[in-house]
């Protein structure tokens, strides 16, 4: 993930940007990292690393979701 984007998706996992994705399991993941986020900050980088194993295992949802969060 290019650090442009990565900064992208931190701030949506912090709250800070709203991004709905047309892709229900990714509107779901970051529904749960926002909540975990929300109980104990300190686990953004294990929020991040679960993020990036997602993308990883599903290619096409990181192509589409990335480049429009890129787009933000």
């Amino acid at each position: 993930m290019e650090a442009v984007v990565r900064e992208k998706v931190r701030k949506i996992l912090k709250g800070e940007i709203r991004y709905t994705s047309a892709n229900l399991p990714f509107n779901m993941l970051i529904s749960k990292l926002q909540k975990k986020i929300g109980s104990d900050p300190e686990s953004l980088e294990d929020c991040m690393k679960e993020m990036d194993a997602f993308l990883a295992k599903y290619p096409i949802v990181a192509k589409v979701d990335l480049a429009n969060i890129a787009a933000l």
